[in-house]
């Protein structure tokens, strides 16, 4: 089964999307790391691809004029156990000295508006982090293409 988006016109019906003719495919966002199946210690790769979706840095900033949206482009919102790390258009980063506990991380497609799309995907992984070199807070680091 196909679903189609409409750069923000469609409607929702029981998660589907109805749109007109001349629709574009339904933008998509699938984290490919971390693995559930993997046991982490001091650090976490996280890596998503996006489908159907320009990722961008044209977002607004505090006290900036606030950018339109603009159909089918804006960035992606990384959220660690119910606390947003960071906005980017960044699909490699690394998060480091998390505690030893069950996480769950959930990406969510962003306009440039921080306007948030009905879109994003969510992985549970576990970490068991070593005793001794941890920070008091998780960092994030972005990676270059690739991990």
């Amino acid at each position: 089964m196909n679903l189609y988006w409409r750069g923000g016109f469609g409607l929702w019906v029981g998660g589907l999307v109805a749109v007109s003719v001349g629709a574009v495919p339904l933008p998509t966002v699938t984290i490919v790391r971390p693995d559930p199946n993997v046991t982490y210690g001091r650090q976490v790769p996280v890596q998503v691809e996006v489908k159907n979706f320009v990722l961008s840095h044209r977002w607004t900033l505090p006290g900036e004029t606030e950018q339109a949206a603009v159909p089918g482009e804006g960035h992606l919102r990384y959220t660690l156990d119910n606390q947003i790390l960071t906005a980017t258009d960044a699909t490699n980063l690394v998060l480091e000295d998390l505690p030893t506990s069950q996480h769950v991380l959930v990406v969510t497609l962003i306009n440039h508006d921080h306007s948030v799309l009905p879109i994003e995907t969510r992985v549970i992984f576990n970490v068991m982090a070593p005793r001794k070199g941890l920070t008091k807070r998780p960092l994030v680091g972005l990676q270059p293409n690739g991990l």
